[in-house]
């Protein structure tokens, strides 16, 4: 069981939830590297973005499907949905009702 820190729909507080949900937003949140105290938790955004590297979409969200079961999240679905200049992929999760999307420019 791991329990992760949320912040409330206010905004002020702080509190505790075991949920895949707010873990998967978490992860994908989190840039890797960026935490001290877990430098392995998080995505490596930074290296999709760098210059040197040809973004590919389908490379992308496999990425993010492999950190996502490495982190034991069980995606039961990823939906893809293009607005204007952006790209939202949208994670179900499985035993879920409710999803988290990471919005890449």
């Amino acid at each position: 069981m791991s329990l992760d820190i949320l912040s409330t729909v206010s905004g002020n507080d702080l509190g505790l939830a075991d949920t895949e949900l707010e873990r998967a937003a978490n992860i994908l949140s989190v840039q890797l590297g960026s935490l001290e105290y877990k430098p392995d938790f998080g995505i490596d955004l930074d290296f999709f973005l760098s210059p040197a590297y040809k973004f590919e979409n389908e490379s992308f969200k496999s990425y993010l499907m492999n950190i996502l079961a490495n982190n034991s999240i069980n995606v039961a679905s990823l939906v893809e949905t293009i607005e204007t200049f952006y790209r939202t992929y949208t994670f179900n999760l499985s035993d879920q009702v409710t999803s988290t999307s990471l919005i890449a420019r």
